[in-house]
């Protein structure tokens, strides 16, 4: 009986002494934000962002549900490119609250109304918005891409991502044409423009 109790007490010490088990980690998760708007037309966001103080354009997991899409132009060469999104300028989305890694390819759904023209999109993770001139930040990825005439989807790859966010992620595009020769559109149940990426979250079951 005592060799039970000190092999017992034994097995109870050498169990104590052992490391407890790793938390799993986290599973990479697919994520797409949508693009979103206030006003039918982004320069009105662009406005009010500039005038009023009112928060860029957002990018949100919900899925549009109206009927008729927002659009901004792509092209206004008088304004400044060396920033960190421009919303007066340029469509530029900002999505608050990320939490992970981003991995892998990212790709954007975009839906112009245009000549053939060339645009160019670029990403940032954990960069303040406007940020400009001396303060510009480079974009974490930045892809040049070729738009057919007329209304097109299209597809834009930014490649091999892996970069931790912590608190936001900011998408800007730049056409090379000038004045309203081109238009983007978003936020409607047939042009919902998006962006679709793959994350591993800090915590949880997503990164947002």
């Amino acid at each position: 009986m005592k060799k039970l109790i000190t092999m017992l007490a034994v097995l109870s010490v050498v169990a104590a002494l052992q490391p407890a088990h790793a938390a799993k980690k986290p599973k990479a998760a697919k994520t797409t934000l949508y693009m979103h708007g206030v006003h039918q037309l982004g320069e009105v966001d662009g406005i009010d962002w500039l005038a009023n103080g009112a928060p860029p354009m957002q990018m949100t997991t919900a899925e549009p549900d109206a009927q008729e899409a927002k659009s901004m132009a792509t092209g206004n060469p008088a304004l400044n490119k060396s920033c960190t999104g421009l919303p007066l300028g340029f469509p530029t989305w900002e999505a608050t609250g990320l939490s992970g890694t981003v991995v892998g390819d990212a790709k954007l759904k975009l839906h112009f109304v245009s000549p053939p023209t060339r645009v160019t999109a670029r990403l940032w993770i954990d960069t303040p918005l406007f940020s400009c001139n001396d303060a510009y930040v480079l974009p974490t990825s930045e892809v040049v891409v070729d738009v057919p005439p007329g209304h097109n989807e299209v597809e834009i790859v930014f490649p091999k991502l892996k970069h931790k966010a912590t608190f936001n992620m900011i998408v800007e595009i730049l056409g090379s044409g000038s004045g309203q020769a081109g238009r983007l559109f978003y936020d409607s149940t047939d042009m919902a423009s998006a962006l679709t990426f793959t994350c591993i979250p800090k915590s949880g079951k997503d990164c947002i």
